[in-house]
């Protein structure tokens, strides 16, 4: 009381603890006392027999509040009580006959608890084996847009998933320095994914573009041609170093590639398809540490799912290749040769992806009171499907049993599908609704002899007989193959959603993690730490510090090519600069994905939870798009 009231100073004791590691599981102790500052103090307070307290003069002001035995006994207690909390804790205390007495413990939150935000943002990035590394987030804008959890980068792409093993491995570019540990395939920043373009990985890109196969390879990674001049001048750099492949291995590599198709595919995935529950075969396991082991084993047979995507997406970009070149060739500087190619691209009819919209466009054509639907609440009118015996309800709880796994960032664990948060398939299903009879109408599919009787490019008969029976339906399946064999890795990635979370729960029930989203942001290796029993109480502050700036990372915007030492995205300051031609108007530059000229409101949208801003014939501005935007497909002209 007299220190509170000022009347008095207090004594100040500095002590040395013995840190072996930072994680507080691990037991520490006081060695030593560092010093003493000896506070001044005139009287003391004390209870009065009678009741109150009473103060009184300090005889000896010099001497010490308590003994050197006593100091030691606190400092332990000290650190015992810091390692249940996780933290650096502001403890009150009493001693009365030399009994410690615990009065209180609050965490001091001016202190750090020895992780920066810094640390936190850039704890699983990417070593830079170079000054110069280039990475681009082609491709993984679409599978991991925005950032990643810990969980992702630590389980899936740890120590190169088996799928870029096996792909390296019967690659006939590849050499020993794509196994060298220090260089990734992958790069990771700010926790999003990116390729590695200055690794040996991506030989097949280093002859662009003189090479015919590199330009393809190019196309089907970027969408585009490239003119970064970095870029360029890297790929010239990096040829010269490249192993020209030999004749055999070449062949059977692209045997594979060609060969692969529905046979080959579905033998593997039909054998798991609708028979496969990891969280079942979880449950037969007692307590998390078997649990935790269960789930390690069970992983083995979903890699299988990365691998068979590999080869059915290398068969389709083939595939496809040859289709341009038919174009290319037929004519000089053909001026129709990006219509007519994308015209042919987007006629596949085998695409699952394609279904989605399609499904929900019947459920809204299903709905007996389309007026009275929209006016609903959203949850009220995904209660009336889910309760409801019609049409509407019975196409709807079909619709979320054959593509209830998909959804935004459905390779995240983290993230749920439509099977667990449904509403985002409500919101478009009112959207058709609201756009009137035009949104109702099916996409028409055209044959194969329907779209190349309307290419432009002049054709020879062979050329246009070849395109008509053999090389439009072949590409056409490669397209579906592709399709379908992503929508079985991400079934597959949804078993594992679901082991995950039976693991957390699991964790949960026995304390070793205050919540389920806690799983999350813990990474495999931690994982396993906390299953064997090695509690540490600071390793759950640093996943609330995870969770925290998870949420400012995953709004970052990068370039699609960027470029080291230091990689920034664009709105690392939380704002974008566009280039303004004109007092009112702005230029944007990106890759178009519809085909023709439309004109019609726009609407731009960051990401997914603005896409609840897009009306009826809108043209959508984004940065990339996966599945979890198919349901708003419908509604936009471009």
């Amino acid at each position: 009381m007299s220190v509170v009231s000022a009347s008095s100073e207090p004594d100040t004791i500095r002590l040395s603890v013995n840190i072996e590691s930072n994680s507080l599981s691990k037991r520490r102790h006081i060695t030593g006392i560092v010093d003493k500052v000896i506070g001044q103090k005139k009287t003391i307070i004390k209870l009065s027999e009678s009741g109150g307290t009473v103060e009184e003069e300090i005889e000896d002001q010099n001497s010490c509040c308590i003994s050197d035995e006593d100091v030691y006994r606190l400092g332990d207690l000290g650190l015992i009580i810091q390692s249940h909390y996780g933290n650096t804790r502001d403890i009150e205390w009493g001693l009365f006959g030399g009994q410690i007495f615990m009065l209180q413990s609050r965490p001091v939150t001016n202190l750090d608890n020895s992780y920066t935000d810094y640390e936190i943002m850039h704890e699983i990035d990417t070593a830079h084996p170079t000054e110069f590394e280039i990475y681009s987030r082609a491709h993984w804008g679409e599978n991991y847009p925005g950032a990643s959890t810990c969980l992702v980068f630590s389980f899936l792409w740890a120590n190169k998933s088996s799928i870029f093993r096996e792909v390296l491995d019967t690659d006939p570019s590849a050499t020993m320095e794509d196994y060298n540990p220090y260089i990734d395939f992958m790069g990771c920043c700010y926790n999003q994914l990116f390729f590695n373009l200055t690794n040996y990985s991506f030989a097949r890109f280093y002859d662009y573009p003189e090479s015919k196969s590199a330009e393809y390879a190019v196309l089907a990674f970027f969408g585009h041609h490239i003119t970064d001049k970095d870029v360029l001048q890297m790929f010239r750099e990096r040829r010269q170093y490249v192993n020209k492949p030999k004749l055999w291995p070449t062949l059977k590599y692209y045997a594979n590639i060609f060969l692969f198709g529905r046979k080959t595919m579905f033998n593997t995935l039909d054998k798991h398809m609708g028979k496969y529950d990891m969280a079942a075969k979880l449950r037969q396991y007692s307590g998390a540490k078997q649990v935790f082991a269960g789930l390690m084993k069970e992983y083995v047979v979903t890699d299988v799912m990365f691998f068979n995507h590999s080869w059915a997406s290398q068969g389709s970009t083939i595939k496809n290749g040859i289709l341009r070149y038919i174009l290319e060739t037929a004519q000089k500087d053909n001026p129709n040769l990006e219509i007519d190619f994308n015209s042919m691209i987007s006629s596949c009819d085998e695409v699952i992806s394609a279904e989605v919209p399609n499904r929900l466009r019947e459920i809204a054509i299903s709905i007996r009171d389309k007026e009275g639907f929209r006016q609903l609440s959203d949850e009220k009118a995904l209660e009336m499907l889910q309760k409801g015996t019609d049409e509407a309800s019975q196409l709807f709880k079909e619709f979320l049993q054959i593509h209830g796994h998909r959804g935004y960032k459905e390779m995240d664990p983290y993230h749920k599908p439509w099977e667990d948060n449904p509403i985002p398939c409500i919101k478009n299903i009112k959207g058709i609704l609201t756009g009137g009879d035009t949104f109702l109408k099916p996409k028409v599919i055209k044959t194969v002899d329907e779209v190349v009787n309307e290419l432009r490019t002049p054709l020879s008969f062979w050329r246009r007989y070849l395109l008509r029976k053999v090389f439009l339906p072949w590409s056409r399946k490669g397209v579906g193959y592709r399709e379908v064999s992503k929508g079985f890795m991400v079934w597959f990635n949804h078993r594992i959603r679901k082991g995950f979370r039976y693991l957390a729960q699991t964790m949960v029930s026995e304390g070793l993690i205050p919540s389920i989203d806690t799983f999350f942001f813990l990474t495999i290796d931690e994982i396993e730490r906390l299953c064997n029993g090695d509690r540490d109480a600071l390793l759950l502050s640093k996943t609330r510090l995870r969770r925290r700036l998870f949420t400012q990372m995953d709004r970052y915007k990068f370039e699609e090519i960027i470029k080291g030492p230091e990689m920034r995205p664009k709105n690392f300051e939380d704002s974008i600069r566009v280039n303004h031609i004109k007092e009112g108007s702005l230029q944007l530059s990106g890759t178009p994905v519809s085909l023709g000229t439309v004109k019609a409101r726009v609407c731009v949208a960051e990401d997914i939870i603005e896409a609840d801003n897009i009306q009826p014939g809108d043209i959508l501005i984004t940065y990339s798009t996966d599945i979890g935007w198919s349901p708003y497909f419908p509604l936009l002209s471009g």
